[in-house]
């Protein structure tokens, strides 16, 4: 598996050493990116502190970058969660054309904003990679507690064995929301510890930009805020940017 997982890297390390080791490269020049004062680079990427990172044309090409439009699209309105299973059945009498076969339940809590819209009977997804699907609905919605948490009750069907009592599992009910919301494709997504960014073009640069998110949805993402209908963002190769600012302002460190 490790010589698997350096063939599948190779492709990536050998763009990497022509950028930055190049026949261009300096002894010294890194100290001086090192403080991010965005000065040239003969390997024809670099960063500019307040301006973002800059690449030539030829190195763009050699990268593959590509962009995209922020948009306007209608996602369905998510509320993400955390269910803690339990293996044991319920007793909860629900129309059987709403759940059938159910096996096993969790309960989830949800802050008063989210709880509001959330109504019994509706499906939910467990979002746990599993042989089949596994699906769920909502059995019911309890009275908001002290701390302004409502705890919702979910039934599991088809869990058998999948799901243990006690264990976590993330999940998801699907709304239907009639107005388009700014939405660009997950690919231009960087999730860091430091939060979730974008790389938005801003000239002739790429400007690492902070964002938030929503609904996610056939490989497009709600963008709650940080970008506007208009803008443009990278979505190739994300992560080689940020190593090029990385480089540029920690010397090449990660992120912590």
């Amino acid at each position: 598996m490790k010589a698997l997982r350096f063939v599948t890297l190779l492709p990536a390390l050998l763009v990497w050493t022509s950028l930055f080791m190049g026949c261009g490269h300096k002894e010294g020049a890194g100290k001086e990116e090192g403080h991010g004062h965005g000065e040239e680079s003969a390997s024809g990427a670099s960063f500019k502190a307040g301006k973002g990172v800059i690449v030539a044309e030829k190195t763009k090409k050699l990268l593959g970058v590509e962009v995209a439009d922020v948009a306007e699209r209608k996602l369905p309105n998510q509320i993400r969660f955390t269910v803690q299973a339990f293996g044991e059945k319920h007793h909860h009498l629900l129309n059987q054309e709403d759940h059938s076969g159910c096996d096993a339940h969790g309960s989830a809590f949800l802050s008063s904003e989210a709880a509001v819209v959330v109504r019994t009977g509706q499906p939910v997804q467990i979002l746990k990679d599993t042989n089949s699907p596994l699906g769920g609905v909502v059995l019911a919605v309890q009275k908001a507690l002290a701390l302004g948490e409502s705890e919702v009750v979910i039934g599991v069907s088809n869990a058998t064995t999948a799901l243990k009592s006690g264990e976590f599992v993330p999940a998801r009910i699907n709304l239907p929301r009639d107005e388009a919301v700014a939405a660009i494709p997950k690919a231009a997504l960087l999730r860091t510890s430091e939060g979730t960014f974008v790389y938005a073009v801003n000239g002739e640069a790429y400007f690492r930009t902070a964002v938030k998110v929503g609904s996610e949805a056939d490989g497009w993402v709600e963008i709650s805020d940080g970008l506007f209908a208009g803008d443009q963002v990278v979505t190739k190769p994300v992560q080689t940017l940020w190593l090029i600012e990385l480089r540029a302002t920690k010397g090449g460190g990660h992120s912590h």
